[in-house]
């Protein structure tokens, strides 16, 4: 096990190395790891020999986002870095902001959830689809078991960014107000946790699309919903009852408002 100095000024010891660390994007630096620490978690070989200061990765990463001429296209490529390396994307966001900000977030990130399904790659999150309800504590314990939450962001993407229904896409909205909180209130992306509440969709587009990867069913309604989305909040308020739980683009219910004050 070694220590690796993060931007926090404090030291957090990681037992990572080699390929592993390169491949989770919570401490991958990329080429910005020192000759130190290449020898130390064995990456040697695995980065070119230059060793770059986070300037000149934010320079090179904004030059690469610059050859993408739609936002969507720039969307999807910041992405890509965020899931890469959490350390340059923020920083990079940070120091153009205000460029960035419509593109991470609305209306970009509209389009991008809109076709969520045909932009997936990878995972993100926690995914509670309706059809698994029996197992629901299981899989939020699988995301949630020892780590300390903050932050829990949850969209039925029922409402979404104005575009209405977008079903299992709704994730990606969860992850994006993440990133808000990260960006403006700094929280630790670590300590965050993104849900989507696949209960189907009313979205024909969506229930007629073969690469739909959601539950390919009608939205359920009335006392099956209540009690789904109501043993998602127990499970939060038993095992992160100290995480704020920031309900996101639901679309309007009568039980709701009632779940939130329980809360």
């Amino acid at each position: 096990m070694a220590d690796t100095n993060r931007k926090t000024s404090h030291t957090c010891k990681i037992s990572l190395q080699g390929a592993a660390l390169l491949n989770d994007p919570q401490w991958n630096k990329g080429s910005a790891f020192t000759e130190e620490e290449r020898q130390i978690f064995k990456l040697r070989g695995r980065l070119p020999c230059k060793v770059n200061t986070l300037e000149e990765q934010i320079k090179r990463a904004y030059d690469q986002l610059q050859q993408h001429d739609t936002p969507l296209k720039k969307n999807s490529f910041l992405e890509s870095l965020r899931v890469q390396n959490w350390i340059l994307y923020y920083a990079l966001v940070q120091k153009y902001l205000k460029e960035l900000m419509p593109i991470v977030y609305t209306p970009t990130e509209a389009e991008a959830i809109s076709n969520y399904s045909h932009l997936y790659r990878r995972s993100e999150g926690l995914y509670l689809s309706f059809p698994n309800a029996e197992t629901m504590e299981e899989d939020f314990l699988d995301q949630v078991k020892g780590r300390d939450i903050d932050l829990i962001v949850v969209s039925d993407a029922e409402a979404i960014l104005g575009i209405g229904d977008q079903g299992v896409g709704g994730v990606a909205i969860s992850i994006a107000k993440s990133v808000i909180y990260t960006l403006v209130g700094g929280i630790d992306p670590a300590r965050t946790l993104p849900v989507a509440l696949d209960v189907g969709t009313n979205n024909k587009e969506l229930l007629d699309d073969d690469i739909y990867v959601g539950w390919r069913h009608n939205r359920v309604r009335g006392k099956d919903y209540d009690e789904f989305v109501d043993k998602f909040v127990q499970l939060v308020k038993k095992h992160v009852p100290n995480g704020l739980l920031h309900f996101e683009d639901f679309g309007t219910c009568r039980s709701l408002p009632d779940l939130i004050v329980g809360c």
